[in-house]
């Protein structure tokens, strides 16, 4: 990720990583600098892996900026560390559609096999002066890994052309797959949890609040529980007193996952862009219905009026609408939680690491 030193989409390479060598393999990892490296990074480093850092862009500025952009990864050393690990296979882990190009280009050059994971792509990302080297990235890869059947149409649209070693992949949620928690007691009145980091260009909370603004919701028994933290809480709780919403709760990093849904009863996710949210997907082990915008991979987990409820768009009137069927049908929520949980069990794998790992040593015995 470049804007955060730590998200949902460093969770797989990092888990197989850590996975990769415990069962005896040599692992090497090199990950953007920041100035204060997440505790993951420690973790991983503890476990014998070696972890190494280059310059991150959103840290340099003026000259430093310019010499960045003239090497593109920052420094011929990451380059030199990658051809002496000599390495069977090359993971690149990247948060969007790019930002791994320079990466796999150092692969092309020193013939060493890599693959692409995509966590997250939207219609409105195109390369630009940066399509050939997307082009000749992805071709190069021995397989492009997308979080979502969404994100991988999309990229074959970005790219012109259909991205024959593209294939789908899992990535690991932080909840266990034990029987769902029991359903909140309702106290006269219903609870909705967001739960996502606040970025509102990518999450779209303040659509949210926007649409909990109208008349109608004024006086219904409702309370929404935002969790997480990101750079645009200052704004969005300036908004939420702007709008004299009293019903919306700010309640930071909550790690107990169960936790939140032993006290909610519907998740809410009115997100502009996505891959494939972890939040929903724990939501749903946890057997609790979602309503979510039809972006990424969401609907294609949410089954409208079937485990939940599909907004079309992020916008006030979509979200609201979305909003209005879900309150006239919330006495069905508990129904819904249940065919949740259902879906999830038969769509997800227990094991996404897993899985994950025996598709890369796949990839590094082809060289071989």
């Amino acid at each position: 990720m470049c804007t955060s030193p730590w998200g949902g989409s460093e969770e797989l390479w990092s888990q197989a990583a850590a996975q990769l060598k415990r069962n005896g393999h040599d692992v090497q990892a090199s990950t953007m600098y920041w100035p204060q490296q997440p505790d993951e990074l420690t973790a991983l480093a503890q476990r014998g892996i070696t972890v190494s850092t280059y310059p991150s862009p959103s840290n340099i500025s003026g000259r430093a900026r310019h010499l960045w952009d003239q090497l593109s990864l920052g420094t011929r050393r990451s380059n030199a560390r990658l051809k002496r690990f000599d390495a069977d296979l090359v993971v690149i882990s990247q948060g969007s559609n790019s930002g791994g190009f320079g990466w796999a280009k150092i692969c092309r050059a020193a013939a060493i096999p890599y693959v692409v994971i995509v966590h997250c792509n939207s219609e409105q990302w195109w390369f630009g002066d940066q399509f050939e080297e997307a082009v000749a990235s992805y071709r190069g890869a021995r397989k492009v890994f997308c979080v979502s059947r969404n994100n991988l149409e999309i990229l074959g649209l970005q790219l012109g052309e259909p991205l024959l070693n593209g294939e789908l992949v899992w990535s690991p949620y932080n909840v266990s797959t034990e029987p769902p928690p029991a359903w909140p007691d309702e106290n006269g009145s219903l609870r909705l949890a967001c739960i996502s980091r606040i970025e509102l260009a990518a999450k779209g909370q303040d659509v949210l609040l926007q649409a909990l603004a109208r008349p109608e919701w004024r006086d219904r028994p409702l309370e929404v529980n935002l969790y997480g933290a990101g750079p645009d809480e200052l704004v969005l709780r300036r908004l939420c007193s702007t709008l004299r919403l009293t019903n919306v709760h700010f309640r930071g990093h909550v790690k107990d996952i169960r936790g939140i849904w032993a006290q909610n009863h519907l998740l809410v996710l009115p997100s502009r862009y996505e891959g494939l949210p972890l939040a929903l997907i724990e939501a749903m082990w946890c057997g609790r219905p979602a309503l979510v915008t039809n972006v990424g991979g969401s609907a294609e987990l949410c089954v409208d009026d079937g485990t939940g409820f599909v907004a079309e768009t992020a916008t006030v009137a979509s979200i609201s609408r979305a909003l209005e069927r879900a309150w006239e049908s919330r006495k069905e929520w508990p129904r819904l939680g249940q065919a949740a949980r259902e879906r999830v069990e038969n769509q997800v794998p227990r094991d996404p690491v897993g899985l994950f790992c025996e598709r890369l040593l796949a990839c590094a015995v082809a060289r071989a």
